[in-house]
């Protein structure tokens, strides 16, 4: 019987990436590709060759079931990168939507302070990624 996986190895390749906090460009120089090779085969354009996936699991060994298979991830280290993308999830919800502050017992520029290292990183993010579709 074969499997039917609810991610392709693409979508998951894109979601670790998320998940390790890499734009695609970061991601690229680590492992020895080309940032628009990352993009094109998370968005489904070109699929991940043998040597893709080599290269990728070479420096990321604990992610060679996950994007071969969905398998579990091979190391504890993820879990407060899951948290930590939680946490950025919901900072960036929060930016996005400062309305939902209004019932809260805090002001939208005492959150702001609290946050401002995951703002700060936010920032960051959006600039790399501005300039990685440019």
């Amino acid at each position: 019987m074969m499997k039917n996986f609810l991610f392709t190895p693409a979508q998951r390749l894109r979601g670790l990436r998320e998940l390790m906090g890499l734009s695609r460009r970061e991601l690229a120089e680590a492992v020895g590709m080309k940032a628009k090779s990352i993009e094109n085969i998370e968005l489904g354009l070109q699929r991940m060759h043998d040597e893709d996936f080599q290269k990728i699991c070479s420096v990321y060994p604990q992610f060679v079931r996950w994007i071969a298979y969905e398998g579990p991830l091979d190391t504890p280290v993820v879990d407060w990168k899951i948290a930590d993308s939680a946490q950025r999830a919901a900072v960036y919800l929060v930016q996005q939507n400062p309305e939902l502050l209004q019932n809260s017992e805090i002001s939208l520029e005492e959150w702001r302070e609290r946050h401002r290292d995951v703002l700060a990183h936010l920032d960051e993010e959006g600039q790399a990624s501005e300039e990685d579709e440019a």
